[in-house]
């Protein structure tokens, strides 16, 4: 059972982590103030290295995309890219976004209107164009360059080098040498342990409550069980996951992608054409302009004459929520990215990502910035005094056959997460496995445990409570991977000269 397992990945990983899920179900009270004390602590001292993290994986984009190395295939010079480009396409974006992009896409527009950035009068004019146009900041192109420095890495050394391997350290080896296989590479492969888990634990913090609300509501269950309900949620997500496991890498993640792909662009077009469609076009318009003139003064914002808060409780927690998915999807897109060049990897990835959540915020963000505007629903008041789950209650509400459309949101959502989970335990297994060759799949107990751990986790936040525990978690499993994305950014560097000069020598003699 453990005889391809790296040992000393795996053992101390999950005892570390059921260690840390002990206090959070024996003292909640306690952990709850910790956590925010964390969360103030990191935030407020370290957010300035986040923002120059991201624009620095932007920067690394750039520059490896517009040299000759944008030009390397990633595997043999015959190799054909191993899935279809719309398959290719589903699994990144499923992949990385997960439920919380229909959640987060409705509500966080009503958070950043009512608190603003650059000190904007809240629900004015101005704070309703910026409110449209942030969540597309967070979740654009500076969001999804994180990835591309552990993308490129894991895919090269898979493809072109042919290390049987599926890990950070290997990865980093270039850099860091024999340490790699020593203590510094085990540190960097448990730190990508706890980054995969905290950011799909975010996401099933976020997913659980408001789907065991919407259930609820439909079948009128009292709101007494809404914690069992919440926890039969995630118990859903674990079979469809167990399902797909089963079916492997081929069959399952696959089909689970390109369904959740279909029926995701199917609510959003119902959302859009029941809505006000074409000031939901305006509105984007407008906020393509803010984006791109605004851009480098949001990459950039760190507030330090105000309070910072949305700074803080905002850009800074998603830049530490995508450096700890980097790991995760550095591993998952680089092991479905066989056949394609560098430069079609970053840059599909980066626009077809991009892409894909500006639409999400374009129309759900629109559509519940015309519920607040027009004054049909107070979805600012909803969200501050009851929470997430009333919002979106109250939001699905205003649409025609409003029960099928709370259905239709929780297929949505389910088959979104399992997506996700998939992946994620996909990465962890191979994280944990000593040797895996391109065309080897991690054994199914393996993954089938850390999405077992990941419920238990998400759980635990439940019961500690609020979003401010989930943005918590994300920014302190993101912030040790800081270093890690540099390491890798040069790491790659390296590789693509040494094989460079080698070819050159080759060629020579």
């Amino acid at each position: 059972m453990f005889r391809n397992i790296e040992k000393k990945i795996f053992f101390p990983a999950v005892a570390v982590l059921l260690l840390l899920l002990l206090p959070i179900y024996l003292i909640p009270d306690k952990v709850n103030g910790i956590v925010s004390f964390l969360f103030d602590l990191c935030t407020g001292q370290f957010g300035w290295i986040f923002l120059l993290t991201c624009l620095a994986s932007f920067g690394f984009l750039i520059w490896l995309t517009t040299s000759r190395y944008g030009n390397i295939r990633l595997g043999g010079t015959g190799d054909k890219p191993q899935y279809g480009n719309l398959s290719w396409v589903a699994m990144l974006f499923t992949a990385g976004v997960g439920t919380s992009i229909v959640i987060l896409g409705f509500l966080e527009p009503i958070y950043y209107v009512s608190g603003p950035p650059f000190d904007l009068a809240p629900f004015s004019k101005e704070a309703y164009e910026y409110a449209h146009m942030y969540g597309q900041f967070h979740w654009g192109f500076s969001a999804w360059a994180i990835y591309n420095p552990a993308i490129v890495a894991i895919a090269y050394i898979m493809f072109v080098r042919k290390d049987e391997s599926m890990r950070l350290s290997t990865a980093c080896k270039s850099v860091i040498g024999r340490h790699a296989d020593g203590w510094a590479g085990h540190i960097i492969d448990i730190l990508v342990v706890f980054g995969i888990v905290g950011s799909i634990s975010t996401s099933l913090g976020i997913g659980a409550p408001v789907l065991s609300a919407i259930i609820r509501e439909v079948f009128h269950i009292p709101e007494s069980m809404d914690f069992a309900v919440s926890i039969v949620v995630l118990l859903v997500w674990v079979m469809i996951f167990g399902t797909s496991v089963y079916l492997g890498l081929e069959k399952g993640i696959q089909n689970l992608s390109n369904i959740n792909v279909v029926l995701a662009f199917v609510f959003m077009l119902i959302v859009l054409l029941t809505g006000p469609t074409i000031d939901i076009f305006k509105m984007e318009v407008n906020s393509l302009g803010l984006y791109l003139s605004d851009f480098v003064r949001m990459s950039t914002w760190t507030d330090p004459f105000g309070d910072g808060v949305f700074t803080k409780e905002w850009t800074v927690f998603y830049w530490g929520w995508w450096l700890a998915f980097m790991p995760m999807m550095g591993m998952f897109v680089g092991k479905i990215s066989r056949g394609r060049t560098i430069r079609e990897v970053m840059w599909g990835q980066l626009v077809w990502g991009t892409l894909g959540c500006c639409t999400s915020f374009m129309i759900f963000g629109g559509y519940s910035l015309y519920l607040q505007g027009s004054g049909r629903v107070d979805l600012a008041a909803i969200l501050a005094e009851q929470g997430q789950s009333a919002a979106i209650l109250a939001i699905l509400k205003t649409l025609p056959m409003a029960k099928f459309m709370m259905i239709f949101l929780c297929i949505v959502c389910f088959v979104y997460l399992a997506t996700t989970i998939d992946s994620c335990a996909y990465v962890l297994a191979g994280t944990t496995t000593r040797k895996l060759s391109e065309k080897d799949d991690p054994e199914r107990w393996n993954r089938i445990l850390w999405a077992v751990l990941f419920c238990l986790l998400s759980i635990g936040l439940m019961v500690i409570g609020g979003l401010e525990a989930v943005k918590t978690i994300s920014v302190l499993t993101g912030l040790p991977l800081v270093f890690v994305i540099f390491v890798l950014m040069a790491s790659v560097k390296r590789m693509l000269k040494e094989d460079s000069r080698t070819c050159r020598e080759e060629n020579e003699t």
